[in-house]
């Protein structure tokens, strides 16, 4: 018979494997924590590549989460912090929790413990395929609580696998624009993280050429030629509408002039803009500032400028720029 020290080991080993499970299980963080993690598991960064807003270092990804954890302690359910968050940032997507890092437990505890249940069971029965004659001393009771410790883990096991499989959630397989961004979706609502995101999600749809505009045009307004430059050049790799193109090639043109000195590229980019586009406003003034400020010609601006003002209904405060640097460019200042 086995002895008490053989004994004592398979006891001991049946106690670490049920307290492991219990400790991956049940003993993980606070309630109201562990539902904050399970939460942000399943929901994409919007700024990130794949990654949930538990994984994601971006202040996007910690203000979704502590959104979370305040929708928690306000009572709120899952599904409504989920809504909330899907709705208030557009770009955030349903995710499975991936398999990695912090939620690796999630998936490997429940499949150990069934594991270590069939073999318990398994090892028990065939045992009893050569059975010895009885031994004075053996307990009795020791087969049926190596299958009942068996069966407590498979058990356990598998309601940690219900349990799991309640937080999948299939990717939309809609991922279109329209299934991201909704219908009447404002880009100038949102911001350029949330752009991003959505542009990231939709790089083979031709319909996100106009957000990538809307994105750079904003980088381009705020100084960040770099951010820029990079979405303008993708507009124009899309085989884009000729009004894209255009506005594309004209602020192109006064980056590379305005970021680099670069005055020839500069007025031939604009130039390819105007071909698409004659007569457009912007790209007539931005021309009309290359050629006084690059080429030093202020005659000739002053005849671009002159044209920007025939433009109906002109913005009044670019009407009154314009006019301003019409009469000094006419009267030969430089710029």
């Amino acid at each position: 018979m086995p002895n008490f020290s053989t004994r004592l080991a398979s006891w001991l080993g049946l106690a670490v494997l049920a307290a492991g499970l219990i400790a991956a299980v049940l003993m993980g963080p606070t309630p109201a924590e562990d539902r904050a993690w399970a939460i942000g598991s399943r929901i994409r960064c919007p700024v990130c590549q794949g990654d949930s807003i538990v994984d994601s270092p971006s202040e996007s990804a910690r203000n979704m989460m502590e959104l979370v954890r305040a929708r928690i302690d306000e009572g709120r359910s899952d599904d409504e912090i989920i809504s909330e968050l899907l709705s208030s940032y557009t770009g955030a997507l349903l995710l499975d929790p991936p398999a990695a890092g912090a939620t690796l437990w999630l998936w490997l505890a429940p499949f150990a413990a069934l594991l270590a249940g069939l073999v318990m069971i398994w090892r028990r029965f065939e045992g009893r395929a050569s059975p010895a004659p009885p031994m004075i001393g053996t307990p009795s009771s020791m087969p049926g609580r190596w299958i009942l410790g068996g069966g407590v883990l498979i058990l356990a096991g598998a309601i940690a696998i219900a349990t799991v499989g309640q937080f999948r959630q299939a990717r939309p397989d809609d991922q279109s624009l329209a299934g991201v961004a909704g219908e009447g979706f404002d880009p100038e609502a949102v911001s350029n993280e949330t752009l991003e995101a959505v542009i990231a999600a939709n790089l083979e749809n031709p319909s996100i050429n106009g957000m990538r505009l809307a994105l750079a045009n904003r980088y381009f307004e705020e100084g960040d030629y770099q951010k820029a430059f990079g979405h303008y050049q993708a507009v124009l790799d899309s085989e884009p509408a000729a009004a894209e193109a255009a506005a594309a090639y004209t602020r192109l043109g006064w980056m590379v002039y305005d970021g680099n000195g670069e005055t020839n590229l500069g007025l031939e980019l604009i130039d390819r803009g105007l071909a698409l586009v004659p007569g457009d406003a912007f790209a007539l003034y931005l021309k009309g500032r290359v050629t006084w400020c690059g080429k030093a010609d202020p005659e000739a601006a002053a005849e671009l400028f002159d044209r920007v003002l025939t433009t109906p209904d002109l913005d009044p405060d670019v009407r009154t720029q314009v006019t301003a640097d019409l009469e000094r460019a006419e009267s030969g200042q430089s710029c």
